[in-house]
């Protein structure tokens, strides 16, 4: 399947996760378990994009763009209409990927220069955005798993079954980090504390990267941008449709 193909799939999947909070709470844990596939499978795409790009300063100002958009849209809900934080829209995937692409483009520069004080300030940079994205220190959005997602699909993106292994690596902590500090360490205990934190499921992304044939599919306008339009415009019509249903 093209890359449009498998998008269309994965934003099903993302508008089923952010419906949560409209349908009945038995159904929570499940599609919340079903979707962690959704947001490392478009950073993957992100590191795909990097690779084909024919202009990434062009790239990464869209990215930015679209934080920046997402994030005012936020601002002006939460602050004109809603009002009421546990109903705020916090979502925003763009500022997390562009993030991402930022590091990997740091990394690609490094990597050409030869001038040693300038290789080792992009090193140090990377270093740096890694780590205050990654441990939540700028408040991008599954930053803990997107980000050190990106830097495995990019260092191993020529060899999948390296990439994959390298992926169940980063989901061995995911799976440790909950159960630490248990008064015990029973079956229920453990089964309720993976459910209440599933980021070790976007090891589900596998089969779907494997299903992508490296082809884009189609170039017009409507697939180019439908992403960025359609995330944040379902983001902020459950959050208003939310708020009104419990207000």
């Amino acid at each position: 399947m093209n890359g449009n193909q498998l998008k269309l799939i994965m934003m099903g999947l993302m508008l089923l996760d952010h419906l949560v909070p409209l349908l009945p709470p038995q159904f929570s844990t499940p599609i919340h378990m079903l979707t962690r596939c959704v947001a490392v499978f478009f950073a993957f795409m992100a590191v795909e994009g990097l690779h084909y790009t024919s202009s990434r300063k062009k790239y990464l100002m869209r990215l930015y763009g679209w934080a920046a958009i997402m994030f005012t849209g936020n601002a002006l809900i939460n602050t004109l209409l809603i009002k009421e934080p546990m109903y705020y829209a916090y979502n925003n995937i763009f500022l997390t990927l562009a993030i991402g692409v930022t590091i990997l483009t740091l990394i690609d520069f490094a990597k050409r220069i030869k001038e040693p004080f300038f290789k080792i300030t992009s090193t140090l940079l990377v270093i740096i955005l890694t780590s205050i994205t990654t441990f939540g220190l700028i408040p991008a959005e599954g930053g803990l798993v997107v980000i050190p997602f990106m830097l495995l699909s990019y260092f191993f993106r020529d060899n999948a079954k390296k990439r994959n292994i390298s992926y169940f690596i980063l989901a061995i902590p995911l799976i440790i980090m909950p159960l630490l500090g248990l008064p015990e360490y029973s079956f229920e205990m453990i089964k309720v504390q993976l459910e209440g934190n599933p980021e070790f499921l976007f090891l589900t992304v596998i089969p779907f990267i494997h299903l992508y044939n490296g082809q884009k599919g189609s170039n017009n306008l409507f697939f180019k941008y439908l992403f960025y339009v359609f995330y944040p415009l379902h983001i902020w019509v459950i959050t208003l449709i939310n708020w009104y249903l419990h207000s």
